[in-house]
């Protein structure tokens, strides 16, 4: 069985027949070979890099290359976000970040009872609280 090599830039995807549904579709860059796999970064900056096998890399099709690739920002670990897209979440509440990835694992803010979601990166947007207002409002509250 012949192996497929690439270099250090190459753009390339996860065979869709092996690529789960987080990685299907989606073009990583080669950063370094290692002895038995590839270390890649994804384009998107969508969660952490990935080590694949040569048997499971292909060039990136043209068509997936002519698509802008738009990169999100990685959240940190306690940053505020709202869901801007989910069927069954308000898109006024507020969420914490509990870990990041592919998908972001949240919780509301103020607690629901331990519960969390695993939201897609992309349906989350962060959001930014004043505290000095937060802290003038909480303060006429206690009058």
């Amino acid at each position: 069985m012949s192996k497929n090599i690439f270099q250090p830039g190459d753009r390339v995807i996860i065979d869709p027949v092996v690529a789960n549904k987080d990685m299907r579709g989606r073009v990583f860059e080669v950063v370094r070979q290692l002895k038995v796999n590839y270390e890649l970064k994804p384009l998107d900056g969508i969660g952490p890099g990935v080590r694949a096998q040569p048997e499971v890399l292909m060039p990136a099709p043209e068509e997936l290359l002519a698509k802008p690739i738009v990169a999100v920002a990685p959240l940190s670990t306690g940053s505020t976000v709202r869901v801007k897209q989910a069927r069954n979440i308000d898109p006024t509440t507020l969420f914490v970040v509990l870990s990041n990835g592919a998908k972001v694992k949240i919780a509301e803010l103020g607690g629901d009872d331990g519960r969390y979601w695993n939201v897609p990166r992309t349906a989350l947007e962060k959001v930014t609280i004043d505290v000095a207002a937060a802290a003038a409002s909480a303060q006429v509250a206690e009058v």
